[in-house]
């Protein structure tokens, strides 16, 4: 009974092929026809129709309402649940049969092993010719019907998958090494179908065949070195379909795989830990491969689509190499390794800027360079000297993207790595250092994070100002680093002085004095330039000094040392009196008709 249910089965999809090739005929024929008619109707648009400039605007819609030209349709944009709806919906009944199919197909060789009526190597050479033929078949069909020929071709392999996985385990016909040739063959066959034909969804399909293939082996040996050999000729054929194609898509694909078979690697499993050193070289390579496949697929695309995919790609390969070198290489060797693949990923970001000129893939691979280059500094150095160096990283790379790019609103885009070093120098300011000592680590955290702060403040806002395209909030950013610059060199002011004088109320007066006379410097500066934002910053300055004396210092100071802090303050707020006023009679038309009557 099973039998002749496959029979029937096979019957079913060789009717429902022979149907659904006359209807795409007749689709054919009839799109054929009403095109003719159209084409009687609508007339091709003059450029001048296109065009649409304000002199003929007017005959354009009376052009339009005659029936003369009607504007193609904008293309909708599908996603993809709405594409996979749609690959469904094509040849339906196509893959309806060949599910139906693989069911039969499985209960024929159910029923043929029960009853013993194919031995072994019967059973197995059954399911390989079946396998072959149907890739046979799917090879010839892609060629008119890409669709039904990709069914044809992932049932064909799945099938020499499925044979051989029962031929290695139940009888042990293979060897794990020629077990997994064989179904690495039947795969490569997909994909290079996949790739001669263009269709993204059979590649997909060839690389989930291809890394499923070795968990059908049955064997443990091949959890080692043929494995991840295996991985790499696959993942050097996902990256050839991913050049070919452009589905960037594939590589993030054999990514997740590729991270999913080192998973147990990365583990403090000693039966794992043994192979370690040797799976690590394969890690380096595997990243290599990406690498060059994103650079390659950066060229040779024309347009800056599936930037998200790109940038999963790189951050992703960053991550990978990042975990295998921080688990599986000594720690003497870290630092150095880290800066290596920081080198390559940063000349790959100036070579796809040089030659290309886009800067979304600089970005993307410069900005994995600047992760190696914090993980390389963190295997080296803790605490201070850690900040230091975080903060001086992260302003040569400022610097560099200003040198390659010439832009300084790229260069303050690229700001938020200072917040890494911003963090980490809160704890200088609250250190337990600073009740001993002046000079000392801590003093050097605030000293270079405020020097670095107003450098790139007022570097690049000089700069900025001579850019057509700046704007306000680019103005803005620029002025911030600048402030937060100067904050940190009051904080380092104010803790220098209070550990320099044993006396707090002295350190106090002399902080607020200078505090005094630079918030009214600024504040004059800005009424001479007439520049609103000097004038608040000054005025704030002021105000913060006002507050500390009335609201903290009446309470803490001493008598003798409120009387000489608010006499010093208050002089200098008088004295502005004869300071940034004009007199009220300088109008320069009186003047020059007093000095004409002299």
């Amino acid at each position: 009974m099973e039998f002749l249910t496959f029979i029937v089965a096979v019957v079913a999809l060789f009717l429902s092929l022979r149907g659904n090739s006359r209807l795409k005929k007749l689709e054919t024929l009839a799109r054929g026809k009403s095109v003719r008619g159209l084409d009687q109707i609508v007339r091709v648009a003059p450029p001048s129709a296109i065009n649409g400039s304000p002199g003929n605007l007017g005959a354009n819609q009376d052009q339009v309402r005659a029936g003369a030209w009607v504007p193609p349709p904008a293309p909708a944009r599908s996603d993809a649940s709405e594409r996979f709806v749609a690959w469904l919906k094509e040849d339906w009944l196509m893959k309806m049969g060949g599910l139906l199919l693989l069911i039969g197909f499985g209960w024929l060789t159910t029923y043929a092993f029960l009853h013993n009526w194919i031995g072994p190597v019967g059973r197995i050479t059954l399911g390989i010719c079946a396998g072959a033929v149907l890739l046979i078949l799917g090879f010839w069909r892609i060629k008119k019907y890409v669709s039904q020929g990709g069914v044809f071709l992932v049932i064909g392999s799945t099938i020499i998958l499925l044979t051989v996985f029962a031929g290695r385990v139940v009888y042990d016909f293979f060897t794990p090494i020629s077990a997994l040739l064989i179904m690495f063959l039947s795969t490569v066959f997909v994909g290079v179908a996949s790739v001669k034909y263009r269709s993204g969804t059979l590649s997909m399909m060839g690389l989930v065949l291809a890394f499923v293939a070795p968990l059908l082996t049955g064997s443990v040996d091949l959890r080692q070195v043929y494995i991840f050999a295996y991985l790499l000729a696959v993942l050097l054929g996902v990256v050839w379909a991913s050049v070919m194609t452009g589905k960037r898509g594939l590589n993030i694909a054999a990514l997740i795989a590729i991270t999913l078979y080192s998973l147990p690697y990365l583990t403090n499993e000693y039966s794992y830990q043994t192979m370690r050193e040797i799976v690590l070289l394969f890690a380096y390579a595997y990243s290599a491969i990406l690498f060059v496949a994103s650079v390659m697929t950066f060229l040779r695309s024309a347009d800056g689509r599936d930037l998200r995919k790109d940038l999963v790609v790189a951050g992703g390969n960053g991550l990978f190499l990042l975990l295998w070198i921080w688990v599986a290489v000594r720690p003497e060797w870290k630092s150095l390794i880290i800066s290596a693949w920081m080198i390559v990923f940063a000349l790959g970001a100036f070579i796809v800027y040089r030659i290309s000129r886009r800067k979304e893939p600089f970005y993307i691979n410069a900005a994995v360079a600047v992760a190696l280059l914090a993980a390389a500094t963190a295997a080296e150095l803790h605490g201070a000297e850690l900040t230091i160096a975080y903060a001086v990283e992260s302003a040569a790379v400022m610097m560099v993207l200003y040198g390659v790019v010439r832009k300084a609103k790229a260069a303050l885009g690229a700001s938020f790595i200072l917040l890494g070093p911003a963090l980490l120098s809160l704890g200088s300011i609250a250190a337990s250092s600073w009740s001993t000592s002046v000079f000392h680590k801590d003093f050097f955290v605030l000293f270079v994070m405020a020097a670095i702060l107003m450098f790139l403040g007022l570097f690049l806002g000089s700069r900025l100002k001579a850019e057509p395209d700046r704007d306000t909030s680019s103005g803005n950013h620029a002025a911030a680093f600048t402030v937060i610059g100067s904050i940190y060199a009051y904080a380092l002011l104010w803790l220098s002085l209070k550990a320099a004088f044993q006396n707090d109320d002295t350190a106090v007066m002399i902080s607020l004095l200078i505090y005094t006379i630079t918030g009214l410097a600024v504040y004059f500066f800005g009424l001479k330039y007439e520049s609103g934002g000097l004038r608040v910053y000054g005025g704030l300055l002021l105000g913060f000094v006002v507050g500390r004396l009335l609201l903290v210092d009446v309470w803490r100071m001493e008598l003798s040392g409120r009387i000489v802090t608010f006499f010093a303050v208050g002089a200098l707020l008088l004295g502005t009196a004869f300071f940034g006023r004009k007199k009220k009679n300088s109008n320069p038309e009186l003047i020059n008709r007093v000095s004409q009557n002299q």
